[in-house]
């Protein structure tokens, strides 16, 4: 594991913000930009009473225990989801802390900070790193808070998220939140999509922003229909194989988070917890599978005593949030012209030829063959689709922004820093960056 202590945390946002009235909710999200990698927290200024619903057969969870005993008085300060799969429980710890730190909580036994969390792995071919989120970044995150604001996509926890891979897919995911209100009650739905199912609308539709599915379906009947004949599970995987080739690399959880302000008995809110999650299926499919570490918490601040709706009615309303903020956290994936920002090419494109280490396990060399730039892959394991020993061809290397006609890494650039030359692959907010050795 590599030495963290000189990461900076990123606390500002970009693309699609949720804004929703719920006072006494408060959202925080940070990141390191060099994973990428990311947390995001849920506080509840005056605590909340919470409960728990674990359907993945691989959850990753902290602290979720006390979820389950059953209390129904107010004891929940924060809720943290966080990338860097078991390394990134960390951040719930440095939440806890924080609420220390700065005055909220002390050392009393009958006044410690609460928090629970849950965890998605956002490690493998889609970052050559082992950089996740820590005690630092969830601290920075939860300072972040404000209420009333959910940064959607790429932001947060949803980071570095994928989607789809049962079915060989590379999509990209993120964070997303919906809210509607009923009467005096609020509800808030959010979720951060990792899954190893692909995301559908209500029509059956994928969602997958602006992205290509390179064998052209459509629907999520398309993509059912393939298994077990064109589909199958990679054993001793959690990634499917399509016979055509297609190269896996989502991998594999979603969390989520359904708050009301409606005041609920604990067996209420735990069946709330039970009926969201049991909905999210129709969303993301397959759902809940062996690979999955699906987790879905349940809060309520308590505030409103109403019965304008029943309990059940309030579930149900609650699961077309929830996939509202499903279909919310698929980002749009920029455009190539526009992540081309601060690369260049020298006008003799030779001078960039050479070996990019991007840590470890994986490196790249640039050549030229027949007048274009060429990667290959001379590390030991995928990036972005590209397999060891594999060479990847620009279609033109005399743009700031090279192109290729992968749909995994569709593009790359160089860049200068401290006078050191760096390889960028897949420009913007996904993008990984390689130093010139040699």
């Amino acid at each position: 594991m590599s030495d963290q202590s000189h990461l900076v945390p990123d606390t500002s946002t970009s693309g699609r913000v949720l804004e929703f009235d719920f006072p006494g909710l408060e959202i925080g999200v940070a990141q390191y930009a060099e994973g990428p990698t990311g947390a995001t927290v849920f506080r509840f200024v005056d605590k909340a009473v919470g409960a728990v619903d674990v359907r993945g057969g691989a959850p990753g969870a902290y602290n979720v225990d006390w979820l389950r005993w059953g209390y129904g008085w107010p004891n929940l300060d924060a809720l943290v989801v966080s990338g860097g799969s078991w390394y990134g429980l960390a951040a719930s710890g440095g939440v806890a802390g924080a609420l220390k730190e700065d005055g909220h909580r002390s050392g009393h036994w009958a006044n410690l900070a609460h928090v629970a969390g849950a965890i998605i792995y956002d490690f493998g071919q889609r970052r050559p790193n082992e950089i996740h989120p820590d005690e630092k970044l969830g601290a920075a995150a939860l300072r972040a808070a404000k209420a009333g604001r959910f940064p959607q996509g790429a932001n947060g926890a949803g980071r570095m998220t994928m989607q789809g891979s049962y079915f060989g897919l590379w999509l990209h995911s993120g964070q997303g939140g919906a809210f509607r209100q009923v009467g005096e009650t609020k509800i808030a739905c959010f979720a951060v999509g990792n899954s190893v199912g692909a995301v559908a609308d209500r029509d059956g539709r994928l969602r997958f922003g602006n992205q290509t599915i390179p064998t052209g379906e459509s629907g999520i009947r398309d993509l059912v229909e393939l298994v077990p004949k064109d589909v199958e599970t990679v054993d001793g995987s959690i990634l499917g194989e399509r016979r055509s080739s297609v190269p896996p690399s989502a991998q594999n959880t979603t969390i989520s988070l359904v708050v009301t302000n409606r005041k609920l008995e604990y067996a209420e809110l735990q069946r709330l917890a039970v009926q969201v999650h049991t909905s999210m299926g129709r969303a993301i499919q397959p759902f809940g599978t062996l690979n999955d570490g699906d987790v879905l918490f349940a809060a309520s601040t308590g505030e409103v005593d109403s019965s304008d709706l029943h309990p059940t009615d309030l579930g149900t309303v609650a699961s077309e949030v929830m996939w509202d903020a499903i279909l919310a956290s698929v980002p749009d994936v920029p455009d190539a012209s526009m992540t081309a920002s601060g690369l260049s090419l020298p006008p003799d494109p030779t001078e960039v030829v050479g070996r990019y280490s991007f840590g470890n396990e994986l490196s790249m060399d640039v050549g030229v063959a027949e007048g274009r730039l060429t990667l290959t892959n001379t590390g030991g394991r995928d990036i972005f689709g590209v397999r060891p020993g594999e060479s990847l061809a620009a279609l033109s290397d005399r743009e700031a922004l090279c192109t290729t006609q992968s749909l995994f890494l569709p593009a790359f650039g160089f860049a200068e820093n401290d006078s050191r030359r760096r390889l960028v692959l897949n420009p913007g907010p996904w993008q990984q960056a390689g130093t010139a050795t040699r």
